[in-house]
């Protein structure tokens, strides 16, 4: 019984961990806005890598709960910042467990970013 029982939680740790570790891609139009939200019980860390057509966009980030980072900045709860990003430019951020972020793209070209934590 111990044994099924160890091979269970093994198999939950790989599943998590195979979530946590792939890439996700946002993609955001024009004026578009994403909510996002740190749903772990851990802090995420992620280095994003990226892509426009135009030389450079601005994105906005809010904090709307907890706390985070964007590029080493802190942030907490009712802060934002913006970030002028370029083609093939890297960002990074992290998130609190519970932390939830509103992206907004203020360029007028779509912005795609791929993040691997």
């Amino acid at each position: 019984m111990l044994k099924s029982s160890m091979m269970v939680v093994l198999a939950l740790l790989v599943a998590m961990s195979s979530q946590v570790y792939a890439s996700n891609i946002i993609k955001l139009s024009p004026n578009e806005t994403k909510s996002m939200t740190n749903n772990y019980l851990w802090t995420l860390n992620a280095t994003c890598s990226i892509k426009i057509k135009q030389t450079k966009s601005v994105i906005l980030v809010s904090v709307l709960e907890h706390k985070g980072k964007v590029n080493g900045k802190n942030l907490a709860k009712g802060q934002a910042t913006s970030v002028t990003v370029k083609n093939n430019e890297s960002i990074s951020v992290s998130a609190e467990p519970g932390t939830t972020v509103n992206i907004v793209n203020a360029g007028t070209d779509s912005v795609q970013a791929v993040c691997s934590t």
